[in-house]
């Protein structure tokens, strides 16, 4: 579909992200050239644009983030690498509470990476956003890493799923986006399409995210917090704090 010269380049940068954050990450910046390409970019203005820019911008993004954040180089690497590779470190810690070919709802799965991580490791996985860009990005980038994820856009909380169809549902890095009063229909939505047994997961950014409210949602829709742990230090938003997870079961 590239140019040599495009894809030269493209190859490039590809490898440095697949040595960085893995094999998930480097396809889907492969999924979004080619969706810009697709959209009517000029590949040679975009490869001029990424060898121009990509590096020194990125520079200026870093040393921005040890001034706002004052964390040491230790503390930032270990932010960056959580953000940039949190698909694959959220599919690990799932994996050990879920049983094999569970089936699992992502609410705003975005561009689907975490939702193909999940695949990857054999699970049966929909995802759900109300991006149109995100969800073609996300159904590319399950093509590409040969993977069965389902992909689907909503326009509203109400989800296209049966009653108690889903294992396990999770919502990574999404709540602190929704307006709160959708977070208590999302919340009884998500009841609804859990089993008796199914276990919902919310992991979100201390400070960023209100858990407070979130919890009080969430025991309002039938579901009991069983389990609350910091996963990693992280600066996002403006703010250094700890990525959270919530884990829930039913029960009513």
């Amino acid at each position: 579909m590239f140019s040599n010269m495009f894809r030269a380049i493209a190859m490039k940068l590809q490898s440095l992200i697949s040595d960085r954050f893995g094999k998930e990450r480097a396809a889907l910046y492969d999924a979004e050239l080619e969706y810009l390409i697709e959209r009517g970019y000029i590949e040679k203005d975009v490869c001029d644009f990424l060898e121009t820019y990509a590096s020194p911008v990125g520079i200026f993004d870093i040393l921005s983030m040890f001034t706002r954040s004052r964390l040491s180089v230790k503390d930032l690497e270990k932010s960056l690498i959580f953000l940039f590779n949190r698909h694959a470190i959220i599919a690990e810690i799932l994996s050990d509470y879920l049983e094999p070919n569970s089936k699992i709802l992502d609410f705003g799965c975005g561009r689907g990476l975490g939702a193909c991580s999940l695949a990857l490791r054999g699970f049966e996985v929909h995802g759900v956003d109300v991006s149109a860009d995100a969800i073609k990005i996300a159904e590319r980038l399950a093509d590409k890493l040969n993977c069965k994820s389902d992909f689907h856009l909503i326009k509203e909380i109400k989800l296209p799923f049966p009653d108690t169809y889903f294992d396990a549902a999770l919502c990574v890095w999404t709540l602190h986006e929704i307006p709160h009063e959708q977070i208590q229909k999302l919340s009884s939505e998500l009841h609804r399409v859990l089993h008796e047994m199914g276990m919902m997961f919310i992991i979100d950014q201390e400070g960023v995210a209100q858990f407070e409210i979130i919890k009080n949602f969430m025991k309002q829709s039938g579901f009991k917090l069983e389990l609350e742990k910091s996963i990693s230090l992280v600066y996002d938003h403006g703010k250094v704090s700890q990525a959270v997870m919530l884990k829930y079961g039913k029960t009513t």
